[in-house]
């Protein structure tokens, strides 16, 4: 059945050694489209160079993949192992430069690094220098994963990748409700100054508001957490959230509670433990 959808582009970013992490990426998001696309009305599309990109003269090969790629991409996806790519003369390399246009305009950006073993023979000492500093660099701009091997990028793509997602999701919704905020136009009453208001008409993306029962409730809240959970079966509460506000009706306001985590341990299903500050939580086991 056809519906209506909103589109983000997820541009795979990396040098030419990770070509089985280009080919996981794109697998994962089909999954979450599989999963998501229709309840959400939301459409992931993986977008890389060799499939995107065409031959066009009068530039630097990389500035014309960003005017074609790069510049109308949502979310990027980084991934190294032991190269940097080739300079383009204004980057280390295509990649690194992709990287820096997207910190540039504040756009998503998610960085992994592999630490399978490999050959010495095979490592490109310059290459190897150099990925080492940007590697360094990026630590101190941001939150990065290292990985060992395809099976664990796959499993810590597929979790992390679906939280940063929630989050663009929530983020293009509540820019769409300050857009359409209510709009105050004169009264045509030659007789009267009142104001006609027009009222905006703004649901969220995936659901529409119904009547919450309390088995209801704990039911959504239940799903939320197994949902978001790592394979521990433990959850951040700020992923619970994001599952929350994306893909249910339920809001803890709407019980009278200043905060999700209270309202969580007000329902007696899980179990709560702080993870390097951060509060999370798990079902509590039967």
């Amino acid at each position: 059945m056809a519906f209506d959808a909103k589109i983000f582009r997820v541009l795979v970013a990396s040098p030419g050694d990770v070509g089985n992490e280009r080919d996981v990426i794109p697998d994962v998001i089909n999954d979450w489209n599989a999963i998501n696309a229709m309840i959400s009305k939301v459409v992931l599309m993986p977008i890389k160079w060799e499939t995107h990109s065409a031959p066009l003269m009068g530039d630097r090969p990389q500035a014309i993949i960003n005017k074609q790629l790069v510049e109308d991409c949502d979310v990027l996806v980084g991934v190294f192992w032991t190269r940097i790519g080739t300079n383009t003369g204004i980057a280390v390399s295509g990649t690194v430069e992709e990287i820096e246009q997207f910190l540039k305009l504040k756009k998503p950006v998610m960085l992994y690094f592999s630490q399978s073993p490999i050959e010495p023979d095979k490592i490109d000492i310059t290459q190897f220098t150099v990925l080492k500093n940007f590697k360094e660099k990026m630590r101190l701009e941001g939150l990065t994963e290292s990985y060992n091997g395809i099976p664990d990028f796959r499993q810590k793509f597929t979790r992390q990748f679906s939280i940063n997602i929630s989050n663009l999701i929530n983020n293009a919704l509540e820019n769409k409700i300050e857009e359409a905020k209510p709009q105050s136009l004169p009264a045509k009453n030659k007789n009267s100054e009142e104001t006609i208001i027009i009222p905006a008409t703004i649901n969220r993306i995936e659901i529409s508001k119904e009547i919450l029962t309390n088995e209801k409730v704990d039911e959504y809240l239940l799903k939320a957490v197994q949902s978001s959970a790592n394979p521990n079966g433990w959850a951040r509460i700020a992923a619970v959230g994001s599952y929350l506000h994306t893909y249910t009706p339920v809001d803890y306001r709407d019980f009278h509670f200043p905060k999700l985590q209270a309202f969580l341990k007000s329902r007696k299903l899980f179990e709560f433990k702080d993870e390097k500050g951060h509060p999370i939580l798990r079902v509590v086991p039967k």
